[in-house]
């Protein structure tokens, strides 16, 4: 029993002996492990939130800013926000917000609402009121846009053979006698505007005069302008005979440049050609060319509105071109200085 004991005293020194011996081995492994990493690469940036070993510091309290009086943002060192706090800063005593006036509470806002107020009783549109820009309201004269008008300028005579030049039918030459104070009006488009006579040769005209040249149809409101200004107007009648309006034309475009081509319902078929100037007409059946050009040096540039330097207004009006088919060309200026020159030249050869 004796010997048991001594026995197993002695195996549990041994193996304490053993233990204690392994675990200094180790320990020594794991320093021989450690020391290159930490000899070779010390962390040198910064710990968070401090680093192993150091003592903890408590970060400051940030001091308030004082209440702002103005709009001025007071300089604190001891805060690097220097903006505005919303809706006021931290410890700042809260200020009520001011209510608004009455007048202030009804509308804020001064201007002008667009289309109407809020709570506003919506108005109808009324149109705009435009007294002649050549483009808008012209349906009450003649509307180039709708096909109904086509009938001022096509022939709707089943028997074109009434229109055939008659060389026993003479010239008819029309004169209108009117006050030498008589000033015509200008009438804007939301006015209808009628004539004496036809064709009109004096009377109310559109504010807008047409552009010089041949048209596809000018309504008389609108040649009107151009004739008080000393312009010559071409009338024939749609159904008339082709070569005797060509030729027609062909004379008052190397008489002028202040010249209107149009065909015309107006006109009869005993004489279905005629030549307008202020207060005068000239309608024919058969062209006649000594009795045109006499026609146009009597009673051109004549007029209300006729003026000495038109090339001064001509160049900075606005005008009306609607169905204009060709622009008229210069024969010698835009004052026309020389009436059917060619003429004369003709005679002296």
């Amino acid at each position: 029993m004796i010997f048991n004991t001594s026995y197993l005293l002695a195996l549990c020194l041994l193996c304490a002996t053993q233990i204690v011996c392994h675990a200094k081995t180790i320990k020594k492994a794991e320093a021989n492990l450690l020391r290159p990493l930490q000899e070779l690469s010390p962390w040198q940036g910064k710990w968070f939130p401090y680093a192993p070993g150091e003592p903890h510091v408590k970060p400051k309290k940030l001091q308030h800013l004082p209440t702002w009086q103005t709009n001025a943002i007071p300089k604190n060192n001891s805060d690097p926000w220097q903006g505005k706090w919303f809706p006021y800063a931290p410890g700042e005593p809260h200020i009520p917000k001011r209510e608004p006036s009455a007048q202030q509470t009804k509308d804020s806002w001064q201007g002008k609402w667009f289309p109407q107020a809020p709570g506003e009783p919506h108005l109808p549109k009324t149109q705009l009121h435009i007294c002649d820009d050549g483009v808008h309201n012209l349906s009450v004269d003649y509307d180039p846009e709708d096909i109904r008008e086509n009938s001022n300028y096509l022939c709707l005579n089943s028997n074109r053979s009434l229109f055939s030049p008659n060389l026993n039918t003479e010239a008819l030459l029309t004169q209108h006698f009117l006050p030498s104070a008589y000033v015509p009006p200008s009438k804007c488009l939301n006015e209808s505007i009628a004539y004496t006579h036809i064709p009109p040769t004096n009377g109310a005209f559109r504010p807008l005069p047409a552009v010089y040249g041949s048209y596809k149809y000018l309504p008389p409101q609108r040649y009107m302008r151009n004739l008080a200004e000393g312009a010559i107007v071409m009338l024939y009648h749609p159904c008339a005979y082709q070569g005797q309006v060509e030729q027609l034309q062909h004379i008052v475009a190397g008489c002028l440049y202040r010249h209107l081509v149009t065909p015309s319902q107006l006109l009869t078929p005993e004489r279905p050609l005629a030549l307008l100037a202020w207060r005068h007409s000239l309608s024919m059946s058969v062209v006649d060319r000594q009795q045109v050009g006499q026609f146009i040096r009597m009673y051109a540039k004549l007029g209300p509105l006729a003026v000495e330097n038109l090339a001064r207004v001509v160049e900075q009006r606005e005008t009306y071109k609607a169905s204009l088919l060709t622009e008229a060309r210069l024969v010698t200026d835009l004052d026309d200085s020389e009436l059917c020159g060619y003429m004369e030249e003709e005679q002296h050869m």
